[in-house]
């Protein structure tokens, strides 16, 4: 989740800002914005709940300021429309991994679109870059005023909750002219969810499980992530923080104090926490004592979206809180459909191993299914 934000830490092959060539190597017909190549003037009510209009049609090309490279990929299928896009993302969410190799063309893509982070952008390299649209965070208007006082029509995007990843997901979409494309996704999400609403929501107080969600830990430091998170709502794995601590922000501290009170059923490590894996937790002075501890109950969050590909982490985490309810699943067979539909990626099974953080995760309870 912790890619959602990336944009707000930190910010180079230079593409041709129109008519690029992208070196990947996605078919170039499927893939391809707005095929209707409609020209008549497009209205779109943003996260802002702004009109916006784009004169000259459906947008060809984007600047992208939220860390979600990828999850754009599952509409376009292609690296061509991205004209700028933010280095971290490239840096920590994409390079090295199965979506890159499909489409390695995206980590060349211009990624001086920030002067920090997402609220300076860098108004004079995107005018160069000439996007049609730039989709920008709905964080503040420091971060959107310059680009609209320079000509350039801006979709404000929110996040924080599930309903906000729909309104997103959406907003990318329908921007491109690739409705259909986002219906195709919200669809094949839809069976996931009803898959798992199914079991959760059935289950009792006694079987409902808890979490925490952690950023980062340093010394006596742990970031942990507060709001309601946004797929709570499907899976019901509690998350602590939000219920418990009453934080509501993605980067609350605590100490290990704090965390030894709320003792969680379960912990789970941010994907993006590269240093941190269960291990560090199995083998801590203080840390072994939390029941999710002693019971190797920490796993390393899959590599995977939670934007366009939330089936994994539905499953991962209802899985792991209630196994004995699904019997019947394979959550390898969920990557391989999923990676499919989304990316148009025959995943092998080392990519399976990679996604799902395998080598991280094998001496934490109930893995090994993961890994069959």
């Amino acid at each position: 989740m912790k890619k959602l934000l990336l944009t707000s830490l930190i910010g180079t092959v230079v593409l041709t800002s129109v008519g690029c060539q992208s070196t990947d190597n996605s078919p170039k017909n499927n893939g391809s914005i707005n095929e209707s190549s409609a020209s008549a003037p497009v209205k779109i009510v943003d996260g802002r709940g702004k009109e916006v209009v784009l004169e000259k049609g459906y947008a060809k090309s984007f600047v992208l300021f939220p860390a979600e490279g990828s999850e754009m990929l599952s509409i376009t299928q292609s690296a061509e429309p991205y004209l700028g896009m933010v280095k971290a993302d490239q840096d920590n969410n994409i390079a090295g991994g199965v979506v890159a190799k499909k489409y390695p063309g995206i980590l060349n893509v211009k990624s001086d679109i920030m002067q920090g982070d997402w609220s300076k952008p860098n108004v004079e390299s995107i005018l160069k870059l000439a996007p049609d649209v730039v989709y920008q965070w709905n964080f503040g208007e420091e971060g959107i005023k310059p680009l609209e006082d320079a000509g350039i029509d801006v979709i404000a995007v929110n996040w924080g909750k599930y309903a906000d990843d729909i309104e997103r997901y959406t907003l990318y979409g329908k921007a491109l002219g690739k409705q259909d494309r986002v219906d195709e996704v919200f669809a094949h999400h839809e069976k996931s969810k009803q898959a798992v609403l199914k079991v959760t929501e059935s289950l009792t107080e006694d079987e409902r499980q808890n979490h925490v969600f952690i950023g980062n830990v340093a010394e006596n430091k742990i970031t942990v992530w507060g709001t309601e998170l946004p797929h709570t709502a499907v899976h019901k794995v509690e998350n602590l923080t939000y219920t418990v601590g009453k934080f509501d922000t993605p980067d609350a501290e605590i100490n290990a104090e704090t965390l030894l009170q709320w003792d969680p059923n379960m912990i789970v490590i941010g994907d993006f926490a590269k240093d941190i894996t269960p291990e560090y937790f199995f083998n801590h002075p203080v840390l072994k004592n939390l029941t999710a501890v002693k019971e190797k109950r920490v796993y390393k969050a899959p590599a995977a979206s939670q934007l366009d590909n939330p089936g994994i982490t539905w499953y991962f985490y209802a899985f792991l809180a209630n196994p004995e309810k699904f019997k019947d699943f394979s959550m390898r067979e969920q990557v391989r459909d999923d990676y499919k539909l989304l990316y148009n990626i025959d995943v092998t099974d080392e990519d399976i191993d990679q996604i799902l953080n395998v080598e991280e995760n094998k001496n934490s309870k109930y893995f090994e299914m993961f890994m069959q």
